[in-house]
């Protein structure tokens, strides 16, 4: 069997440059822990002298004080022992050289838990009582997170390099020089909330009572995103099938019935519109993923896939409900939705990208305007979420209302108007505003703020509408 990477005489150089000048320690610990030592007595030294640390920042480290620790802990032995301790600053060290040490010792920790981690997956794999796409999403994140903790950059966390950075984007951005990393909605209000769209590792819900167009509001963005900003999308389609994905947004292009387009009863110019409509489709870089109550495991697998490969710029999701996590059935369904959204926003601080996700507003919010209560089956939902926004609008058209309708673009009256409300924003203000939704393409326009808006009514106990 071959013995694991490991160099002992770049550990002990460690040891022993910290024990000849204490002050090595504070640079070394920003690269090695414990953990990252090969030979047990070595990282059984290191935790020693990080304790000391930790105990007193008046504590001095060297030989006497450290075998002293150690006799107390009762855990010389298992630190080699007086005679091993003391040899540890007889050796030809260089101080200054700490740092390079240090850079030794992680490599080859990071080697040894690579060796460690295939090994283990090759088990996993084997062991057929294991669902592979679990296995398969748990290695990804493994090797994710070895990346991000095994990089030797150093990192400056004082607020003048962070100012720096902030300043130094800022001044790109007004003379032109960089793009600006947020994926547009194309509705001009809703991107003027977000301060130019959704920013990377947001975390955004979009909910609604069933019926009211959460889908169509989302296909809505994506046909703005890929068309308009050419951003790269992942839409995971939970409950619709990627061909009726693909009607409405040719219905929402060409502004064609998507019942006709369906059923194939389309005039001439319909037929021409359409056409047209798909070929402007055919280059988009949009992606969709029909997978019905998809496994968060595999939802994951996916989306890194996806963004890997195709360098997706944003995911919408449709809808959070239908996203099966792999908990025990009998597990309430607050804490499955609980688990299913906090992986979620984990998910898009891990790719840098925004995840919007379409969600059911609970029946109780029935016809009254929707509050950030009512997101159904939990409240972490609303504690994961960056931004949060609501879409209200009466369910059923009253003679009222179909006077009321808006214009499209082409001057068509066709256009509910319905509230957007930004009920919740980290970064940005909260507040209201008025789209269009057309249900002959269900899609989603901008309309004039001015556009009427009926809040709806509910019946009374007697059945009469409350004026």
């Amino acid at each position: 069997m071959r013995t694991l990477p490991h160099n002992d005489d770049a550990e002990k150089a460690i040891l022993g440059a910290i024990l000849l000048n204490e002050e090595a320690y504070d640079s070394v610990s920003q690269l090695v822990g414990a953990s990252d030592f090969y030979q047990p007595a070595n990282a059984e030294i290191f935790t020693a002298i990080a304790r000391m640390k930790e105990a007193s920042s008046a504590f001095t480290v060297d030989i006497v004080t450290l075998v002293d620790y150690l006799k107390k802990q009762d855990r010389l032995e298992k630190a080699g022992g007086i005679a091993y301790i003391s040899a540890l600053t007889d050796s030809n060290t260089i101080i200054s050289n700490a740092e390079q040490y240090a850079k030794i010792v992680k490599e080859l920790s990071v080697r040894r838990q690579i060796i460690t981690l295939t090994s283990d997956v090759n088990n996993a794999a084997f062991d057929e009582s294991n669902d592979i796409y679990d296995v398969l999403d748990s290695s990804e994140t493994s090797l994710m997170r070895l990346s991000e903790e095994g990089s030797l950059d150093k990192v400056d966390y004082s607020i003048s390099s962070i100012v720096s950075g902030v300043i130094d984007t800022m001044m790109k951005r007004i003379e032109g020089s960089t793009e600006d990393d947020s994926v547009p909605t194309g509705f001009q209000i809703l991107d003027k909330y977000t301060n130019g769209g959704f920013k990377p590792q947001d975390y955004i819900v979009v909910a609604a009572r069933p019926g009211i167009g959460k889908t169509a509001f989302g296909v809505s963005m994506i046909r703005n995103m890929i068309r308009e900003y050419r951003k790269s999308v992942a839409f995971f389609s939970l409950e619709m099938p990627a061909s009726q994905i693909t009607v409405r947004l040719l219905g929402t292009i060409s502004k064609v019935n998507t019942r006709n387009i369906t059923m194939g009863d389309m005039s001439e110019d319909e037929m021409t519109r359409v056409v047209d409509a798909a070929n402007s489709l055919y280059p988009l870089p949009l992606y969709i993923i029909d997978v019905p109550n998809i496994k968060l495991s595999d939802l994951r697998a996916k989306a890194r896939m996806l963004h890997r490969d195709k360098h997706i710029d944003c995911i919408v999701i449709d809808y959070i409900g239908l996203i099966d996590p792999g908990l025990d059935p009998r597990t309430p369904r607050h804490e499955v939705i609980a688990v299913v959204s906090k992986s979620l926003k984990q998910l898009a601080r891990e790719l840098k990208i925004p995840i919007v996700v379409l969600c059911q507003v609970s029946r109780d919010s029935e016809e009254r305007e929707p509050m950030l209560s009512n997101l159904r089956d939990s409240g972490s939902i609303e504690q994961d979420a960056d931004v949060v926004m609501f879409i209200h609008r009466a369910r059923t058209l009253s003679e009222e209302d179909k006077q009321n309708l808006a214009k499209d673009s082409n001057g068509r009256a066709v256009l509910q108007v319905t509230k957007i409300i930004v009920a919740k924003q980290r970064n940005g203000e909260t507040g209201s505003f008025k789209v269009g939704y057309n249900a002959n393409t269900t899609s989603f326009e901008e309309v004039s703020q001015n556009e009427i808006f009926r809040e709806p009514v509910l019946p009374d106990k007697k059945g009469y509408e409350k004026k």
